[in-house]
């Protein structure tokens, strides 16, 4: 197996089903061996049996049902420990990261990169209608995010990483932005930046809020203190 593709999810059952068989078409198109893990977070809308049905047919699909909701960092760590690929992803189950983009950042890893991430920041990728509050947060988030590294889109939730990349490494962020803590603390050489298009959900409803951003400062002053000592 060489990609091990993580989707966490809380309540996606209207795009689920639809997503992981897109990118299995794409797996098979492009002669990728690859594995899906889901990790649900004991979603009430049943997003959980959507997946438990579709693995009586579908052999590289795993998932994972987790007793609460207990975040995305958590959820991907939790995948990437039942992987059995040497290049770990995730990605978002919302269809904002465009399953065609998966080639390119899969390419670049067997290019040579320890560390590929969807970019809406470098040229070529962009962002959805984000309301004027949402650009403000993102813009400020990145340009705080930018005191650690040189990286354009230093909170895409879309990348992937080589596993000896995090191998004896400790990876324990708070909240979504899980990337940028591999940005700090991860053993990588090589980044490449794929531009992509953030789109909009169009079923369900985001998980940003206050906690979220909360989490994410608490995750920054920690690199802060790091940084100091």
């Amino acid at each position: 197996m060489i990609l091990s593709l993580v989707i966490p999810t809380y309540n996606e059952k209207e795009n689920l089903g639809d997503l992981i068989l897109r990118i299995l078409a794409i797996y098979k198109h492009h002669k990728i061996a690859g594995e899906i893990i889901i990790v649900d977070d004991n979603s009430p809308d049943g997003t959980g049996d959507v997946v438990a049905s579709l693995q009586k047919k579908i052999r590289n699909l795993k998932l994972i049902r987790r007793s609460g909701k207990f975040g995305l960092s958590s959820a991907v760590i939790e995948g990437w420990k039942l992987a059995d690929g040497e290049i770990l992803g995730v990605m978002d189950a919302d269809f904002s990261h465009p399953p065609e983009k998966i080639v390119e950042l899969f390419k670049a890893m067997t290019k040579g990169a320890d560390l590929a991430i969807g970019s809406r920041y470098v040229k070529g990728g962009s962002i959805g209608r984000w309301s004027f509050v949402r650009k403000i947060i993102s813009t400020a988030a990145t340009a705080i995010a930018r005191l650690f590294t040189p990286v354009k889109d230093p909170l895409s939730g879309f990348f992937m990483i080589r596993k000896s990349c995090i191998k004896d490494t400790e990876i324990s962020p708070k909240g979504f932005k899980i990337l940028l803590e591999l940005l700090v603390k991860s053993n990588y050489k090589t980044v490449r930046e794929i531009p992509f298009r953030f789109m909009d959900r169009t079923h369900g409803r985001s998980k940003i809020g206050v906690r979220e951003i909360w989490n994410y400062l608490q995750n920054v002053a920690g690199y802060l203190i790091s940084k100091r000592s």
